[in-house]
């Protein structure tokens, strides 16, 4: 077994949540503490704000959506963003999407098709561009009587 396979099975019996092989989920997930996926995300995947959260994308992980957590380690797919504090690329992975990072590690054999964002704030910036997304549809919503 070589070490990144010995790396990812450790974490993903540590994680407090996780999505096995097998599973396919569609929607947004919010978690605390340390979340791995070897499965499918259809939809996002956000660390609960202002907690240190981490997000695991094992070796056999598909998140087609974005990611946002304090540390993200990627061993898998992404298709969307990456908001990460501490962002680890490591060997096969593969990423299609902006990574916003304050500091970041990356294996040589990572595929990265995207822009890098140094960003002091990463998570910060994310979760309030969210909640301003947020209330300009309410307000669109409720401009058109559809929202109370």
């Amino acid at each position: 077994m070589k070490f990144l396979e010995k790396q990812m099975l450790t974490n993903r019996q540590l994680a407090d949540s996780r999505i096995d092989f097998e599973a396919t989920i569609q929607g947004n997930i919010d978690f605390n503490g340390t979340f791995f996926v070897d499965g499918t995300i259809n939809g996002d995947l956000k660390g609960r704000s202002l907690e240190k959260t981490t997000a695991i994308i094992g070796m056999r992980g598909k998140l087609t959506g974005n990611l946002f957590c304090t540390n993200a380690i990627i061993a898998g797919t992404v298709w969307g963003d990456i908001h990460a504090k501490s962002l680890e690329l490591q060997e096969g992975a593969r990423v299609i999407g902006d990574l916003y990072y304050e500091s970041l590690e990356i294996n040589p054999a990572a595929e990265i098709n995207g822009n890098f964002i140094i960003a002091e704030n990463a998570i910060e910036d994310a979760h309030a561009a969210d909640a301003a997304s947020e209330q300009e549809a309410l307000r669109v919503l409720s401009a058109a009587g559809k929202y109370r």
